[in-house]
């Protein structure tokens, strides 16, 4: 395994032994090292003890829900909150996938599958996620401070996916860095949901323009509210990141 360690870790949770084996079987083949659960109750543990890349959750398991379990990795401390999640279920209804955004869902991925765009998702969430651990140490130092943007008391630093409101740190998800970055760096400007799929997420996942509208509502719990900046909403047309005079 020593060629997939390098290309990451990934905990497949799923009580479906034939959908695992046909999993396990690709993480292998593209690369990847694949940690199989089948139940919820050993999910925490095995994050813990493995500090997986990403993993892959299924919502219907015997024990709990993978909705269950995602916001129990969401509310961990430390680097395991940050870890990648996508969701691949058999409930393929919109108010499932607005629920598993409203988590901090990275992709999600509806039953049944093609195994190679399952592949590709992986490669896409990790891309965005670890570009920074790929950058050569000089380089990446440059473009860090290059790439960090301070407004007032907000900084944001993309390449360290860290954002911090006077100094202390506030846990974003991944996708909810970018978003956030991409607004605050076009203060002024209005994007429409489908501008926004554009940038941030590079249409490469099918949860639609509604998940657009649970990360924006993320960010506003997560950030609060704030007399120097605010992500406003133009109704009916899409959202800007505002800045007042003094920020």
């Amino acid at each position: 395994m020593t060629s997939a360690a390098k290309l990451g870790k990934v905990v497949v949770v799923d009580d479906e032994p034939n959908i695992v084996e046909v999993i396990r079987l690709y993480l292998e083949h593209a690369g990847y090292e694949p940690f199989i659960v089948y139940r919820g109750n050993e999910v925490m543990d095995m994050i813990r003890n493995e500090a997986p890349d990403l993993v892959l959750l299924d919502v219907m398991l015997p024990d709990c829900s993978g909705f269950e379990l995602c916001s129990a990795i969401r509310s961990e401390s430390g680097p395991i909150s940050q870890t990648p999640i996508i969701f691949l279920t058999a409930k393929g209804e919109s108010i499932d996938k607005l629920r598993a955004f409203n988590l901090g869902v990275d992709d999600y991925i509806v039953k049944p599958f093609d195994p190679n765009e399952l592949i590709a998702r992986i490669k896409a969430v990790l891309r965005r996620t670890s570009q920074q651990q790929s950058l050569p140490a000089a380089a990446a130092a440059v473009k860090t401070v290059k790439s960090i943007l301070r407004i007032g008391s907000l900084m944001i630093d993309p390449e360290q996916y860290r954002v911090a409101i006077q100094g202390e740190r506030i846990d974003l998800t991944p996708k909810e860095v970018e978003l956030l970055h991409f607004l605050a760096s076009n203060p002024g400007r209005v994007y429409s949901r489908e501008d926004l799929l554009g940038y941030v997420w590079n249409f490469d996942f099918s949860g639609g323009t509604r998940t657009v509208d649970a990360h924006v509502k993320n960010l506003r719990k997560k950030l609060g509210a704030n007399t120097e900046w605010a992500i406003q909403t133009l109704w009916g047309i899409g959202y800007f990141f505002e800045v007042s005079r003094h920020a």
